[in-house]
């Protein structure tokens, strides 16, 4: 999913609930409870601070405002102190601390996207879309121009950075030279928002209808618009904006669906990307150099029906993660890929533990997953949990023979962390530890309306 569309995806949930079920609800502080709540009415706030029964683990709820979500799973959304977390709301961007967890506003109103924070310096860096092509017409929010703006946390001074015609902004690279930007050039929504489309499926996610003229679950309506999406040839276009001249150099261009831009968080040239589409049918994650040269395959698939994505780096830049399943919805596996040599390392979860999206704390040793539901490709049983993950070898014991020329084969060793069976999968999770790994951050509606909660790695 390219991050155009994710944060088209994001803008429609805020204002609370699974389909923006948006309500007016005050948030104060709430004392510790041993007891779990029950999943809250709509009319009711949502609990502040308690231990799941279930798991036996701390839980906050961060933000206040109905609607809030943190940043996409591979977006920088911490200072490089790690003391301060971004959360958006449609009341504007939200300052977190991570000691206190204490919310202060820190650009007002629904205007402002935000993207990340920047790893050089404690700056917090937004998009604001122009309300109208440059020909005057509405067009999409994609197709517009947007100016990017930068936010000290400190001492909230904010300057404008740069502009970009047309896409998005995805990514700045380690030490703050280069912005990095996606575009497509007429290229149709995944969830298109016709009147037509409002009278055959409501408001509906991902409509779509299946051969008997019925509509498809949220899962497999996704699976077709993607489809669609792949199918059809999009001039699209990776790029760089230099910060000192301003300067926009396209270092990619295809005709076929690109998506998740990202920068290395350590080697400033570095840029991963992918080809979007049903994973079965693509080569998914590549890696290509800031002049456009070095463009390379991590993965290749040796089977029908393998897929790998969902693709980020570890803390350190050293590995590229991902969600490879052998075949899909068989084998589930959290596979690595080291930069520097190329080695493979392959992390077994079971068919429970799949999870929507993957992430790595700062140690590179402790992953999280926030599972998934029955509908989706794992099609678990019991897989609505947020898991911690820790590596587990398993080489033979009787011939102890390990070659690092070969695939490293180990599993992971899973803890429930939290309960989500009251979680509504259509809204992505997205968790990320905080940089001191002692808590994840994670979206949740298990309450009725969107809230960001955190949850401690250690059990209470």
């Amino acid at each position: 999913m390219s991050n155009a569309t994710i944060s088209a995806h994001r803008r429609q949930f805020l204002g609370g609930g699974v389909l923006a079920l948006a309500t007016a609800m005050a948030a104060p502080g709430q004392a510790l409870s041993q007891a779990a709540p029950a999943p809250a009415a709509l009319s009711a706030e949502p609990p502040r601070d308690w231990i799941d029964p279930k798991t036996g683990h701390r839980i906050v709820r961060l933000s206040n405002e109905p609607g809030t979500q943190n940043l996409y799973f591979h977006q920088n959304g911490y200072t490089p102190q790690g003391d301060k977390l971004v959360l958006k709301s449609a009341g504007g961007i939200w300052l977190c601390d991570l000691k206190t967890f204490k919310l202060t506003l820190l650009v007002k109103g629904p205007d402002a996207d935000l993207l990340f924070t920047t790893r050089h310096a404690r700056d917090v860096l937004y998009s604001i879309t122009a309300p109208k092509m440059a020909d005057g017409s509405e067009g999409l929010a994609t197709d517009r121009p947007k100016t990017i703006y930068a936010i000290d946390v400190d001492t909230k001074k904010t300057r404008k950075i740069a502009q970009i015609p047309a896409g998005a902004i995805n990514s700045i690279n380690a030490d703050g030279t280069l912005l990095l930007g996606s575009v497509a050039y007429g290229a149709k929504p995944l969830q298109p928002r016709t009147e037509d489309d409002r009278k055959r499926f409501g408001q509906a996610e991902y409509a779509a209808l299946g051969p008997d003229g019925k509509p498809l679950s949220f899962a497999k309506a996704k699976g077709v618009r993607m489809t669609e999406r792949f199918e059809t040839d999009v001039p699209a276009e990776i790029f760089t904006i230099d910060l000192k001249t301003g300067a926009r150099t396209v270092i990619h261009k295809s005709v076929r669906w690109l998506g998740h831009a990202q920068f290395s968080p350590t080697d400033p040239t570095l840029v991963m990307f992918c080809h979007e589409g049903p994973w079965h049918r693509v080569d998914r994650i590549w890696t290509i150099r800031t002049d456009g040269t070095g463009l390379t395959k991590i993965h290749t698939r040796t089977m029908n029906f393998e897929i790998a994505g969902h693709e980020f780096f570890s803390a350190d830049g050293q590995w590229i993660w991902y969600d490879l399943q052998t075949p899909r919805g068989q084998v589930f596996w959290i596979a690595g890929h080291e930069i520097a040599t190329g080695r493979k390392l392959y992390r077994r979860v079971e068919q429970n533990e799949w999870s929507v999206h993957y992430n790595v704390a700062r140690d590179g040793q402790l992953f999280a997953g926030d599972g998934g539901d029955e509908d989706m490709v794992a099609h678990a049983k019991d897989g609505k949990w947020l898991y911690a993950f820790r590596p587990e070898t398993i080489r033979d014991a009787a011939t102890q023979y390990y070659t690092q020329d070969l695939i490293t084969v180990e599993k992971m060793a899973s803890e429930k962390l939290v309960d989500m069976s009251a979680h509504d999968y259509r809204l992505e999770p997205n968790l990320t530890f905080t940089p001191d790994q002692k808590w994840i951050v994670f979206t949740s509606n298990m309450h009725g309306v969107n809230h960001v909660y955190a949850v401690e790695v250690a059990k209470a």
